[in-house]
């Protein structure tokens, strides 16, 4: 036991420790920062998907309710024999394309019973907003990885003071075990960091 305590307090054990605590909280740090900029990124993006659901949404109950008055005079057309492809209209081209068909088929129909037409025209606005939804998701968990890195980050610096103080210390067993408090914060760092994804600098 005695030799165990003089390895691990002499001065070349500390310096090594050091060194490699060292590391960890540099790479937690560089790796903190990134992933803040990784959450940013996302919530940026969610923004955007989100702004960019809104407009389609808005355009999309435009359009249907302008759809539904040309909806109602093709039916009356169609009801006395005549042809609803003929004629000026200001229907949108998803009503032509997909619901006059549906028209045809079902004369007693009503709009939003066409299937294709409602899907051609709500979908868009539905796959913008799931995907904004799946960046503010992104967002969430590289804010908690960065979060957690950075507290992490405090912890090595107190790791680091541990071992900053061993050299005024002169007790070979509290420089033990200061020395293996600082052992036991890095191997839980390098645990912790294994757990993160590592990002990638791009050059």
């Amino acid at each position: 036991m005695k030799k165990i305590i003089k390895l691990f307090t002499q001065e070349v054990a500390v310096v090594i420790l050091l060194g490699i605590i060292s590391v960890i909280t540099a790479w937690a740090g560089v790796q903190s920062s990134l992933l803040g900029g990784k959450a940013n990124d996302a919530l940026s993006s969610y923004m955007e998907g989100f702004s960019k659901s809104n407009n389609l949404y808005l355009t999309a109950e435009l359009k249907y309710r302008t759809d539904l008055a040309v909806w109602a005079d093709k039916q009356k057309t169609l009801s006395e024999g005549g042809d609803i492809y003929s004629g000026y209209s200001a229907g949108s081209t998803e009503l032509f394309k997909f619901a006059l068909p549906c028209l045809l088929e079902s004369p007693e129909s009503q709009l939003p019973d066409c299937i294709s037409y409602m899907d051609e025209l709500y979908l868009p606005q539905e796959e913008a907003m799931n995907q904004a939804i799946h960046y503010l998701k992104e967002r969430e968990v590289a804010s908690e990885q960065s979060d957690k890195l950075q507290m992490l980050t405090a912890l090595l610096a107190v790791a680091l003071f541990m071992l900053g103080i061993t050299s005024v210390i002169h007790k070979d067993k509290l420089q033990f075990a200061i020395v293996l408090g600082a052992m036991i914060i890095a191997v839980f760092s390098i645990a912790v960091l294994f757990s993160v994804p590592v990002i990638s600098v791009a050059w």
